[in-house]
């Protein structure tokens, strides 16, 4: 287990030419919280917030992140929903859901494919709030040294030596993954799931119920490394 130690934001590139440099946020006017999220997200990657009111799923097609809010059972019926067919990862901001780069980007891990794709775009989402990263794994066997610990081990280890700048601090959890990981969300910035094909995900849609940090869902036609290349985006419900 390896602490994180805080460190300056990574300055990244500028955006790829064929893709707009903005962030696109669709939300009601009194909806604070995932207005000053994405205006932080937008500050911190040098675009600017475009207020729009279009489709989510086609507008993420040419964005970094759609930004929703979660503050109903319907906002997060919207954002499970809208993940299975985003092209970016879909962040949904509960009520106090504020912006923190002074904590870890939270990614649980089994070391499988599906996870390491996953814990892709978590490290590049890491990188884009200048935090480090946890990756917690979640498993009811009765030792540490398991092999699905050691699978996700071997799955983080791959992943951090492709984003080098980003503190890792990998741990396992004898417990559910709802009952985990809503634990260790309680001290992080950002929580990043996967997401399936369906919208019917328990984990995540308990854990969208539980969390009182904003949730990233990376759904299925989101390419890794993920987040971090491109603009945003912020739908509502």
């Amino acid at each position: 287990m390896t602490g994180i130690t805080p460190r300056a934001a990574a300055v990244d590139p500028a955006p790829p030419p064929d893709r707009p440099a903005h962030v696109l946020l669709r939300t009601s006017a009194d909806d604070l919280d995932a207005l000053s999220w994405a205006e932080s997200y937008a500050r911190r990657r040098g675009l600017g917030v475009v207020v729009g009111s279009g489709d989510p799923v086609t507008g993420s097609g040419v964005a970094d992140v759609v930004v929703v809010n979660s503050r109903t059972d319907e906002d997060r019926a919207l954002a499970l929903l809208v993940a299975t067919s985003a092209r970016c990862p879909v962040v949904a901001v509960p009520p106090g859901g504020t912006w923190r780069d002074d904590l870890p980007v939270l990614v649980g891990v089994r070391g499988d494919r599906p996870s390491e794709a996953t814990l892709l775009s978590g490290f590049a989402l890491a990188r884009v709030l200048g935090s480090g990263l946890r990756a917690v794994c979640c498993t009811r066997e009765p030792v540490t040294a398991t092999p699905t610990a050691r699978a996700a081990a071997s799955v983080v280890d791959r992943c951090a030596r492709r984003h080098p700048d980003v503190p890792v601090d990998t741990r396992v959890a004898r417990s559910h993954p709802v009952t985990g990981l809503a634990r260790h969300a309680g001290s992080a910035s950002l929580l990043v799931l996967g997401r399936t094909s369906t919208a019917g995900s328990p984990t995540s849609r308990l854990l969208l119920d539980r969390c009182t940090r904003p949730v990233a869902l990376i759904g299925p036609l989101v390419d890794s490394p993920g987040a971090a290349d491109g603009t945003a985006v912020l739908p509502t419900a």
